[in-house]
């Protein structure tokens, strides 16, 4: 079986992994309308899975990387779909909810590391930045694609027609146990002389990683409300922030593929530069300019995302299931509270302010990855 193929399998499995996430904030109208919760128990549902997952792939990483202590991709996405399909049986139930999504979390967690080491061990030489990029383009879509499966079922069946959410989870789950993916990840007793392996570079790209990560989930929660507020009908303002989405995700395989051919640092430093005046073009124009502008910045933006953990996998190739870890769990987790930093200061000085520091910190972010070292060879 060709890597392209294999990578593909995988991209397929992250896709169905990353559906269920999203599912917890559809749920959040329904529970509080429908079933009399409050916000904030609502709210606590996505919170728990975010930080179960969040913490828990560092961990999970750590184990694959020097105990050689992988979940098998099956499991981990059996697991991810179970614990949020059943809550559609157990509306009324909130405790043995919160541990249905915290199991959810774990499945979660644990699918990454070990996937991306497989990916890591698959994309060698010049595929490195194409097939990372496509297996994390998978995830993307899923995250795309779980709001909206999640609408259209509960807008036909309400909460208890959740629970048939666990078919693809366990589809995929017995397609991959029919048909195994070979173990290939063997990172854990490589020793590649040819690299020098340096944690300031890593340190710096995973410290622009969650400052991007700060903008990414910034323009997502609020653009919407930002584009309302300046005309545009809702249905117009989440269009819109879905095409930027679908953008991000062309930029995520662009940026991956121009990386083999002139580097990852250059894709990284020269796209976080270029898309400041585009978030900037965003707040001044509107109509098909403003259109333009957000198509531009997800696709500038996204473009850096999987090319800063090729990176960090050749330059630290013995912790690939740590790296990943934290690339996919703390800079994101640590990304969405910054977005709970916005919230506060929109609360005080306005959205519109909130805002205006995003090009502020995407100029922090590009000095920080213009600090970061190249690696001195690809393995």
């Amino acid at each position: 079986m060709s890597a392209l193929r294999k990578v593909g399998e995988l991209t397929i499995a992250h896709l169905i992994n990353d559906i269920y996430a999203p599912v917890l904030m559809a749920l959040q109208p329904v529970l509080i309308t429908m079933y009399g919760y409050g916000y904030f128990e609502a709210a606590l549902l996505p919170v728990v899975h975010s930080l179960t997952s969040s913490l828990l792939q560092p961990l999970f990483g750590y184990l694959a990387d020097n105990k050689g202590m992988k979940v098998s991709v099956g499991i981990s996405i059996l697991l991810s779909g179970i614990g949020v399909s059943v809550l559609g049986l157990i509306p009324d139930h909130y405790l043995i909810m919160l541990g249905c999504v915290a199991l959810s979390g774990v499945g979660h967690a644990s699918f990454h590391p070990g996937a991306l080491c497989q990916v890591n061990t698959l994309a060698t030489g010049n595929s490195r930045g194409k097939l990372t990029s496509l297996f994390v383009v998978g995830g993307n879509m899923g995250m795309a694609l779980g709001p909206i499966i999640a609408g259209i079922i509960l807008t036909t069946g309400g909460v208890p027609q959740v629970i048939w959410l666990i078919i693809p989870a366990i589809a995929t789950a017995l397609f991959l146990h029919l048909h195994p993916l070979e173990d290939i990840c063997t990172i854990k007793h490589e020793r590649q002389n040819t690299i020098k392996e340096e944690w300031k570079p890593v340190i710096l790209l995973f410290s622009g990683a969650t400052l991007r990560s700060w903008v990414t989930f910034g323009g997502m929660t609020f653009l919407p409300t930002y584009l309302v507020l300046e005309g545009y009908s809702l249905l117009e303002a989440t269009t819109l922030v879905s095409i930027m989405m679908i953008a991000g995700v062309a930029g995520q395989l662009g940026g991956g593929i121009l990386s083999d051919r002139i580097g990852r640092k250059q894709v990284i430093v020269f796209t976080t530069i270029a898309s400041i005046p585009a978030f900037i073009a965003i707040l001044l124009t509107h109509g098909i300019f403003l259109i333009a502008s957000m198509m531009i910045f997800g696709f500038l933006l996204w473009s850096s995302f999987s090319v800063t953990i090729a990176m960090s996998h050749e330059m630290i190739p013995t912790k690939v299931g740590l790296i990943s870890g934290l690339f996919l769990g703390i800079a994101m987790g640590a990304g969405a509270i910054g977005v709970s930093v916005s919230g506060i200061i929109a609360d005080i000085a306005g959205l519109y302010t909130s805002l205006q520091v995003f090009p502020v910190i995407l100029i922090i972010t590009s000095c920080i990855f213009m600090l970061v070292k190249n690696p001195k060879s690809h393995s």
